[in-house]
């Protein structure tokens, strides 16, 4: 098969893979000329002619003596021929966009040579980046395959086996530039992937790892400043709400919309896929390309599902199951046995899903029973929460407006979490205390942070027990390093994904403490796909972490518990979430009114 990049513009420089400017000018508001009403855009600072043009990461805010601003590029610079040590820390950091942009002002060539080393992969790893390979080579009407979608199992080592699929796919097809998109936070996941990669070798290619918030970045004009010819989109099913900024940007990235043949490959990674079947809005042009159409036909992703006689219908302006496949749980495994099936039956399949050889993570329920004065609390935020509801029903003017009505409800159940959360923390505090005295290192997680996270940390280490903080504005990855090397012996967190906190993991300098994990979920998601991305932070790689639901015994909290870790549990044989029991969780808290949606995410 004929390399892709023939069928691509070429690059302005060797290696680049800049897009080529417009013959149009844009204008900037910032600088004037001197005739009335003209402007003109501010011109990028020059590289020295001895030295380099240095570009810096220097934080918001901040003065650093020494930086000059590029108003053009946007960035902090220094030129010189060495890089003084006060402005080392700031350096830009490599396989980034900044360390892309500086070495295309420099006209150097920015690939990094990096021969594996230390790095193994496992025979599940190996056969999925065959599977890669076989996909990416296959034809499907007279073009090359534009992706496939990998759904092993979370802690199976889906970076490694990406990565492998990917250098095979860049050697048949000539590959020059990739994109490796990441999950937040990207202290952790950005060292992670760089890793990894320089682990396993580069193959010569010029790589770049960018987070979400960074896509803007890789964007003029709306454009793309590269043209990457693979794309690694970790965590894919980030970008299923196309309303979003994020996902605007990502379609203009991975060239969303150009025709099959012309479109780079894409390796979606995942565990959990999607609640429905209409959440799969980015695998939109790798289903046009299997049904022999345009991308453009899928634009509407929900009706074209329809029109393939899915059981969905619109809800709140959002796509998803209708009243009958709502109430039947057949139904809804059978739709989304259809989509699953146009990528898995497809030669060679286009779509992989292996459970972890370790099996599921065990999960139980552990329930707290209140005292007297935590009840009584309890009773009266239950109360408040029912006026509160009570109040926005008999709102003619917030009830006639669905925007509003949906932001008041979310805004009284996020009220009531918070509270019963607060309730609860001595008694998180105080199992923790008891895994840590076991010999055990205790994995805690919180959606909340000021009323779950925060506290918990301060209730332990009160008690002289160390506690590694992953949330907030701390050093995420200089946290995560100190429990996993044993310092901190518990662990509070916030993020779902893309952490590793499992026993033994190989680090640099020596693998992480051996010690068994323990993992408590203080506060219960309410979305099947966090909830199965949070237990395998722990459980993964062949290492087994136990996991406990924590709720109140007698409250509301108590229902919600039985019926997540239901979800949790049909998780790990779907591959995927299902958004029915977001309706049950609704139901039981006296919201059913509200769109599901409004109820995945209600964390700070």
């Amino acid at each position: 098969m004929g390399s892709p990049a023939s069928t691509q513009a070429p690059s302005a420089a060797p290696y680049s893979g800049r897009v080529p400017p417009t013959s149009r000018r844009r204008t900037s508001r910032r600088r004037t000329t001197g005739t009335a009403g003209r402007t003109t855009r501010p011109d990028p600072i020059p590289v020295p002619s001895e030295g380099r043009l240095w570009l810096l990461d220097v934080p918001f805010g901040i003065k650093v003596p020494g930086t000059t601003y590029d108003a053009a590029r946007k960035v902090y610079v220094h030129a010189g021929a060495e890089l003084p040590p006060d402005l080392v820390p700031y350096r830009s950091q490599p396989l980034t966009w900044l360390r892309w942009l500086e070495d295309d002002a420099n006209s150097t060539d920015g690939r990094i040579t990096a021969e594996p080393a230390g790095m193994t992969p496992r025979a599940l790893q190996t056969e999925g980046a065959a599977m890669i390979l076989a996909a990416a080579t296959s034809e499907i009407g007279g073009a090359p395959a534009r992706g496939v979608l990998l759904t092993d199992d979370v802690g199976t080592g889906k970076t490694l086996t990406a990565w492998l699929g990917l250098l095979a796919v860049a050697r048949e097809r000539g590959a020059r530039n990739v994109l490796v998109l990441v999950d937040r936070p990207k202290q952790i996941t950005i060292p992670h992937w760089r890793r990894t990669i320089l682990a396993a070798g580069t193959d010569g290619l010029r790589v770049l790892i960018c987070s979400p918030d960074e896509l803007g970045r890789l964007l003029v004009r709306g454009r793309p400043r590269w043209t990457m010819d693979i794309v690694i989109a970790d965590e894919s099913h980030l970008y299923r709400n196309v309303e979003t900024q994020r996902v605007q940007r990502f379609r203009r990235v991975t060239r969303f919309t150009d025709p099959h043949h012309k479109a780079p490959f894409v390796i979606h990674l995942t565990a959990t896929p999607a609640n429905h079947p209409a959440e799969l809005t980015y695998l939109a042009p790798l289903l046009a390309q299997v049904h022999g159409e345009p991308v453009a036909r899928w634009t509407d992703f929900g009706n074209r599902l329809l029109e393939a006689e899915l059981p969905l219908a619109r809800a709140y302006g959002k796509w998803t199951w209708n009243d009958r496949a709502g109430a039947d749980g057949g139904i809804r495994a059978q739709g989304s046995a259809t989509v699953r099936g146009w990528l898995a039956d497809a030669r060679p399949p286009l779509t992989l899903h292996r459970p972890a050889p370790w099996g599921p993570a065990p999960l139980e329920l552990l329930p707290v029973q209140l005292s007297p004065d935590e009840t009584l609390a309890y009773r009266t935020a239950w109360t408040q929460f029912q006026r509160a509801l009570a109040d926005l029903a008999a709102d003619r003017e917030v009830m006639a407006r669905p925007a509003r009505r949906t932001a008041s409800g979310r805004a009284a159940v996020l009220r009531l979490r918070q509270k019963a959360s607060l309730l609860r923390v001595a008694s998180t505090a105080q199992w923790a205390t008891a895994v840590v005295k076991a010999g055990r290192q205790a994995v805690i997680s919180c959606e909340f942070i000021s009323a779950a996270a925060e506290p918990i940390a301060e209730n332990l280490e009160a008690a002289g027990i160390p506690v590694a903080r992953l949330y907030g504005t701390q050093d995420l990855e200089e946290q995560r390093l100190r429990f996993q090397r044993g310092g901190a012996p518990v662990v509070v967190f916030t993020p779902s994904t893309s952490l590793s906190l499992h026993a033994g993991e190989l680090l640099p300098g020596g693998p992480a403490s051996p010690a068994t994990r323990e993992g408590l979920m203080h506060n219960v998601r309410y979305s099947g796909l966090q909830g199965r991305q949070i237990l395998g932070r722990s459980h993964r790689d062949g290492q087994v972490c136990p996991w406990w639901l924590g709720y109140a015994e007698g409250t509301v909290e108590e229902t919600i518990a039985q019926i997540m870790i239901g979800r949790f549990f049909a998780a790990d044989h779907t591959a995927g979430a299902d958004s029915a029991a977001l309706g049950e969780v609704a139901a039981a808290l006296g919201v059913s009114w509200l769109p599901t949606s409004a109820l995945e995410s209600a964390g700070e």
